[in-house]
């Protein structure tokens, strides 16, 4: 039996496999990172508190994802990859009506916060639970409804009523394909459904006369590094026309070079990319 590859050598192999998947996520990877390290613009509107909020959690996601992705520990960079499309898909539906949602979305935090800290008062001092419940009265009204009777309930989720689940956000920011194709096959693994095991289970398949688990698979590595550019790359673009976080050329010239890379990737196995 052959000796296992130690990190580095397997990090070198996965890279030469798929080496121009990885010049394309460096160099969305080291603009963002710069816009970043370098931002230092306003936010002065409920609208651009979320988009820097939002900018900076897809980062990390993105750059998560790379690095799972350079180990091939894939399934937990699909788990991450369903955080980073969930963000997309949030800056989209908040982006088609800016400060309504935007103040929605940051005022949630405030009827969470009051949920939490009511459920473990024992550990919350007095003084942060006034704090709380004081900006819990100010934003409260915004999440709240009455039912048939009259009597006063609350949304369960913040983009309620004008969307009631996750798959409603998706149709009314044209991403319902995306919705089927990506997000709920990556709920499943999320969710350790026993398509979670796809690269184990086939392993075991291909190879009926010894029974072994393959857990360095890079199967799915250029998939993720393909839907990680294209998630962040649009997050990225549409926080980018509100607060000027890189250069806006720069930016469409590397979307644009990774799109065309991956487009024709998925055309040379006969997929047809959307």
């Amino acid at each position: 039996m052959p000796e296992p590859l130690k990190e580095e050598q397997f990090r070198e192999q996965i890279y030469a496999n798929h080496r121009e998947h990885w010049e394309h996520i460096h160099a969305l990877h080291r603009l963002a990172e710069n816009a970043l390290i370098s931002f230092r613009g306003p936010a002065d509107t409920p609208y651009k508190e979320c988009l820097v909020l939002i900018f900076a959690r897809a980062f990390k996601s993105y750059d998560a994802i790379r690095r799972l992705c350079e180990v091939a520990a894939c399934e937990d960079a699909a788990v991450i990859l369903r955080s980073l499309l969930n963000l997309l898909v949030i800056v989209r539906w908040i982006s088609l009506d800016e400060q309504k949602r935007a103040r929605r979305y940051s005022h949630w935090y405030w009827i969470r916060m009051h949920a939490e800290a009511s459920g473990m008062k024992d550990s919350v001092s007095a003084e942060r639970l006034r704090f709380i419940q004081d900006r819990y009265d100010r934003v409260k009204s915004q999440f709240q409804y009455k039912d048939k009777k009259g009597a006063i309930r609350f949304f369960d989720n913040w983009y309620q009523p004008e969307a009631n689940t996750i798959r409603d956000l998706f149709v009314q920011v044209g991403l319902e394909k995306h919705y089927e194709e990506a997000y709920r096959p990556l709920s499943d693994i999320e969710h350790s459904d026993p398509t979670a095991f796809l690269q184990m289970i086939i392993s075991i398949e291909t190879t009926p006369n010894e029974k072994r688990l393959e857990i360095q698979s890079d199967l799915f590595v250029p998939e993720y590094l393909r839907n990680a550019f294209q998630y962040f790359g649009d997050i990225l673009r549409i926080c980018n026309r509100t607060i000027r976080l890189c250069d806006g050329l720069d930016l469409e010239n590397i979307l644009s070079c990774g799109k065309r890379f991956f487009e024709g990737e998925l055309r040379s196995r006969g997929i047809n990319p959307y």
